[in-house]
């Protein structure tokens, strides 16, 4: 069983610490902890959630385990498909957030009516129907000393390897995106052929851009989402799907920041090379952009009705954090961004 090395904060009593304090080798207190990094290693590196949260998430699953709801949860969890890891990983996001933000708990529970079934089925059957987002929300401070407890004592301890591992992968992903976005800018500013009549049909507005002497950079993205134009060739004129009709609109959760980069790989490891522009929100630079919009490349533009589905809304999550989506719909006297 996984656990921590110290007793849960009670208000009922208090332990001196230090009377059992023993000398622990780094190796030795990996090897106590190997189930907790073997779950830890899942949620990141197979499940490629953010190293913050899931630490966050390991150190919530230990204070259920130290509160008796179940006291063999991690262990359950490594023995269990990733599917049901990132399920409970994404419950336990919800509940860390009922902890951390005083407002969004209300606010989170009053538009939910306590629908445990709903927002924490997982978490709820594990714990044989025990933990509840209103035990969450009534023992806050008391579930978050322990957590912020787990992350200091265990995590940090427990992880330190995995962590240093994680962040030069993370690093890689990061320059492997930088390296990808210069190929297509070196691309887009190469001399273009005479195109065809089929190259005309699969071509996008950024080729628009290249055949009107290449805009500024920071233009390109804002060019992406304006409505494209029809397109004269040989043949005569070709109809082309409005950038509008193949835009997305994607909000995110307010104190998980998500970068451009974070979009386009998560988005191309799901769909493919779908996606012609990302516009983010424009904010300072200390502030976190609470939105974006996503436009897909011509040729695949029916890809929209399988990210937004037919309800014309989904969720996703990328490293961790909540991402909306939906169709996005341009006032009719409002300019594009």
């Amino acid at each position: 069983m996984a656990y921590s090395s110290s007793l849960f904060p009670s208000p009922f009593f208090s332990t001196d610490s230090s009377l059992f304090e023993v000398e622990v080798t780094r190796d030795e207190f990996h090897s106590f902890h190997k189930i907790d990094r073997d779950l830890f290693t899942r949620l990141i590196f197979v499940l490629k959630r953010d190293m913050n949260q899931s630490s966050q998430v390991i150190a919530f699953l230990l204070v259920v385990e130290e509160l008796g709801f179940a006291r063999n949860l991690v262990a359950y969890l490594v023995s269990s498909p990733d599917i049901l890891i990132d399920a409970v990983a994404n419950e336990v996001g919800v509940c860390i957030s009922i902890l951390y933000n005083q407002d969004y708990s209300s606010f989170f529970l009053l538009n939910h009516n306590n629908n445990d079934e709903v927002v924490i089925p997982f978490l709820k059957g594990l714990t044989d129907s025990n933990l509840t987002l209103s035990y969450i929300n009534q023992y806050r401070e008391t579930i978050l000393v322990g957590v912020t407890k787990n992350l200091n004592d265990v995590c940090n301890r427990a992880f330190d390897d995995i962590y240093e591992k994680g962040y030069k992968e993370q690093l890689l992903a990061l320059e492997r995106a930088k390296v990808i976005e210069e190929m297509k800018k070196i691309r887009l500013g190469a001399p273009q052929q005479t195109p065809t009549r089929l190259s005309v049909q699969h071509q996008t507005p950024s080729w628009w851009n290249v055949q009107q002497q290449i805009p500024p950079v920071d233009d390109k993205a804002k060019a992406a989402v304006k409505e494209t134009k029809r397109v004269d060739n040989k043949d005569g004129e070709e109809e082309v799907t409005p950038a509008d009709d193949r835009t997305v609109f994607l909000t995110f959760s307010k104190g998980y920041p998500i970068s451009e980069s974070e979009v386009r790989v998560h988005f191309t490891r799901k769909f493919g090379e779908v996606i012609e522009a990302i516009v983010m929100q424009e904010v300072q630079e200390n502030e976190q952009p609470l939105f974006a919009r996503m436009v897909l490349k011509m040729e695949y533009a029916s890809k929209i009705e399988e990210i937004v589905t037919p309800m014309n809304k989904n969720k996703f999550t990328i490293d961790g954090k909540h991402v909306l989506v939906r169709k996005f719909f341009a006032a009719p006297s409002s300019s594009h961004v």
